[in-house]
């Protein structure tokens, strides 16, 4: 089976046991006979134990912020119940140690109850499918906030080359979620910080977007000096003037705009439209040949 096809089908489909798998702690004293019964009949279906410090973390894992609370409360359930399903591992050039394809959270609450090894599944994945897999798992865990979920969808579309259209089909979502998702990196670094600690919505971060400062309406919203629907007429308003451009002298009515907008998301860099006697141009600003060659890479593949 694909890969595509398994995580259309959700996680799951990589594991074959679906059953709470058993964590062992020697401090418990487990009889060592049935320890190893049980590890060997798992490892007939796939599922090996690794010691915890032979574990090392994806460095490109999309969830950034892991809670304490929560991450005791799950090292409590692991340590009573064992793991409601093994994590998903790689080798490395170290014949001793595994990467984290999928289970971080799960690795870090059972280092965090003391347990010396875990249940693991190894899998020879890519950097994409790896990156892939961390997506979507944090996705159906509902585990990432709205900014890491569009650096996840940024990293996609830059380092592996996908359109819009395929981080869509991915996650099983709309194509129009993926590029509102991506446009809140539009958002200054403050309002994104604000966005990731759970202050400010996602609902609200997009009615900042394409507003003139950002920052100041956020803070205003936090105080409680402007509420949402107040913050959406103050942006409908600007947006339903024409925005001259001092240096051209040209003008954006609101559909260019939009455009502008749209563009700037799709390809993830600064998009400037130019209109004037009914003729223009459009202006693709990059920063390095890496960005053009993606820029090349996503019109060819219609975006």
């Amino acid at each position: 089976m694909k890969i595509e096809n398994r995580l259309g089908k959700g996680l799951s489909a990589f594991f074959d046991n679906k059953n709470q798998v058993p964590v062992f702690n020697p401090s418990k004293n487990n009889d060592a006979q049935n320890v190893q019964e049980v590890k060997n009949n798992l490892q007939k279906e796939g599922v090996v134990y690794i010691p915890v410090g032979n574990i090392v973390p994806n460095p490109n894992q999309p969830r950034k912020d892991f809670k304490e609370e929560q991450l005791r409360e799950l090292a409590s359930s692991i340590e009573k119940n064992g793991l409601l399903q093994p994590i998903l591992v790689r080798k490395t050039q170290n014949p001793a140690v595994f990467e984290i394809i999928a289970g971080e959270r799960r690795w870090k609450a059972s280092n965090l109850a003391g347990i010396y090894e875990i249940p693991a599944i190894v899998k020879d994945f890519s950097n994409k499918e790896t990156f892939e897999i961390a997506l979507v798992e944090n996705l159906q865990r509902e585990n990432l906030s709205p900014i890491e979920e569009a650096n996840g969808f940024k990293k996609l579309l830059n380092d592996f080359n996908y359109t819009q259209e395929d981080v869509a089909k991915l996650i099983n979502k709309s194509r129009s979620y993926v590029a509102n998702i991506l446009r809140l990196l539009y958002l200054p670094d403050e309002v994104q910080k604000m966005v990731s600690n759970g202050d400010l919505s996602y609902t609200i971060a997009r009615t900042l977007i394409g507003t003139e400062d950002p920052l100041k309406m956020a803070k205003s919203i936090l105080k409680g000096d402007l509420n949402v629907r107040e913050a959406e007429k103050i942006k409908k308003e600007k947006v339903s003037k024409p925005k001259k451009d001092i240096s051209n002298n040209n003008e954006l009515d609101s559909e260019l705009l939009s455009l502008k907008e749209n563009l700037s998301s799709l390809l993830n860099l600064d998009v400037d439209i130019k209109f004037k006697n009914n003729k223009g141009e459009i202006v693709i600003k990059f920063g390095n040949l890496k960005e053009l060659d993606n820029i090349m890479t996503k019109l060819n593949n219609n975006i």
